[in-house]
């Protein structure tokens, strides 16, 4: 696979440099991206990557997870900096932001659905999915995208997020890519109510699912074990009528659950590439 090194252009003062065999092909920016959910305005911290030339580029929206622990999420980062490599390298705009309540994001956070042992999925996953289409939204109007070619990535909770904003997606979203997706795991195997409280959820999404995916779960998630995975995907995929393909990943580090975030790239990129190759048009 080719490198990339991506030039830093950015809003509020920061650099970011990675390892090159080339010359520099593509920019990165850091900045605030503002939405709006029911009439409210925020601001968000949002870093973007856009290859070299004018576009309109196919636009790739990557949404973080959740940390189990709340005290940690004003110090939760941008983040998946080789994943969007890959994504820039691949010809797609990279736009990847912070949700409200996270890091240094406008807001409170919005995806509260109840106490750990009365956890309601569907709304969790309804809430955090009304996030992230204004983010697809707002993120669709900017400079070099095009906005009838989106896929939208989703790691963790971002992709239960997703996979619940396929209902009634955005306009132009083609597509969508949940890495680990899920929500209510610790960290240590265990669910928040109950597995099948979540499974029941995934039955309830799929049901309205508008647009195909691609699931990819790594053989040690400590969030999702790999079985939990098939039966969430089983209920999810059973349900919808679009295609939706399960990808088993291998082990890595101490937590497959960190696949997307920390591993190499060549990881997934077999079934990623073979899914955008499938959904996303060639440009007009």
């Amino acid at each position: 696979m080719r490198k990339v090194l991506i030039a830093a252009l950015t809003t509020c003062g920061i650099a970011i440099a990675l390892p090159a065999m080339a010359a520099p092909r593509a920019t990165v920016a850091d900045g605030t991206l503002p939405i709006t959910i029911d009439g409210t305005g925020y601001q968000l911290a949002a870093r973007v990557y856009r290859p070299a030339g004018s576009g309109p580029f196919p636009l790739v929206v990557i949404n973080h997870g959740t940390p189990p622990d709340k005290s940690k999420f004003p110090g939760v980062e941008l983040g998946f900096v080789r994943a969007a490599a890959w994504f820039v390298d691949h010809g797609y705009m990279v736009v990847t932001a912070l949700r409200p309540g996270f890091g240094t994001s406008s807001g409170s956070y919005l995806e509260a659905a109840g106490r750990c042992q009365d956890e309601n999925y569907v709304a969790a996953g309804e809430k955090t999915a009304a996030v992230e289409r204004a983010i697809v939204t707002a993120a669709a109007t900017l400079p070099g995208a095009d906005p009838a070619r989106i896929v939208v990535v989703g790691q963790s909770a971002g992709g239960f997020g997703a996979v619940a904003l396929a209902d009634a997606p955005p306009p132009g979203v083609v597509g969508v890519i949940s890495f680990a997706g899920g929500r209510g795991g610790d960290g240590k195997e265990h669910i928040c109510g109950s597995e099948d409280r979540l499974i029941a959820a995934e039955g309830h999404f799929g049901a309205g699912n508008r647009v195909p995916q691609v699931w990819l779960y790594a053989a040690n998630d400590h969030f999702f074990r790999r079985d939990l995975a098939h039966r969430m995907y089983a209920a999810y995929a059973g349900a919808s009528t679009p295609p939706v393909t399960f990808v088993g990943l291998p082990s890595f580090g101490d937590d497959g659950h960190k696949t997307f975030a920390k591993a190499d790239p060549s990881v997934w990129e077999r079934p990623v590439s073979a899914f955008l190759k499938r959904v996303v048009p060639a440009a007009r």
